[in-house]
């Protein structure tokens, strides 16, 4: 039985984009345009509007049956986890998709706001490969208890439910590209999602060249800097992680 509804907050939901375990994205229609209509399971998203040309835009958020959405920018282009998926992800692509979604964060976290939820299937493609970063403000990171962000790619301190700061977006980007250079999520090999959480907590940062022995060595440094445990020997701003990442490529 299809459960999608007719309308949400006066859009016409036409298909449904992808669901997950905090939230259902939904393709929809007002009299304007399309757009992509979030509607999150639980808690409430950040009020937080940043205008950034790599930020897909919001345009509109409401409730719904008690449940909050928001109106954001349709990007047709899939997601740096698809195309990987798909097998068009050199090392050279992943590193500049990296590098655009540093400065995303830079500008949101200058103005004091964090995201939360990095990962790849945030990484939105628009036209002529321009990256564009979603979700953010998908708060509350931790409910009840349990952590809402994605746990392959959550940093330490989010995990153990302690206060964060921008320097676990920056864990989470590093994660991120671990992820896009090697095909693989940090710690995949760990079984089981609490096992997953506790490599997080303790286990070494893994090495990209293990399991993709073509990208140079210096790259494993920097991976290893991003997924410090701790957020003092991590990088302190990610562009500074991407700016890290392209050298190591180069060199």
């Amino acid at each position: 039985m299809d459960r999608t509804p007719a309308s949400i907050g006066g859009f016409a939901i036409e298909s449904v984009l992808g669901t997950g375990g905090m939230s259902t994205v939904y393709l929809a229609r007002d009299s304007r345009r399309l757009v992509a209509l979030k509607v999150f399971n639980s808690g409430c998203p950040s009020n937080s509007i940043l205008v950034h040309p790599g930020i897909v835009p919001v345009y509109d958020r409401g409730e719904h049956l008690g449940m909050h959405w928001l109106a954001m920018e349709y990007v047709a282009g899939g997601d740096a986890d698809s195309e990987l998926r798909s097998g068009r992800m050199p090392p050279e692509r992943a590193v500049r998709i990296v590098s655009e979604v540093g400065e995303a964060l830079d500008f949101a976290h200058a103005q004091g706001v964090l995201h939360g939820d990095v990962k790849p299937s945030n990484f939105l493609l628009a036209e002529r490969d321009r990256v564009l970063l979603a979700d953010f403000g998908a708060a509350p990171f931790v409910e009840n208890g349990s952590v809402l962000a994605s746990a392959a790619y959550a940093s330490p301190e989010m995990l153990r439910g302690k206060e964060i700061d921008s320097r676990s977006d920056i864990y989470s980007l590093g994660c991120s590209l671990f992820r896009l250079l090697t095909g693989k999520p940090p710690f995949f090999d760990a079984g089981s999602k609490d096992a997953v959480v506790q490599s997080h907590l303790r286990r070494e940062p893994p090495q990209a060249t293990r399991y993709a022995p073509w990208l140079p060595q210096a790259i494993d440094a920097v991976i290893g800097t991003a997924m410090a445990k701790d957020p003092d020997a991590r990088y302190q701003n990610p562009c500074a992680l991407a700016d890290e990442a392209a050298a190591a490529l180069t060199d």
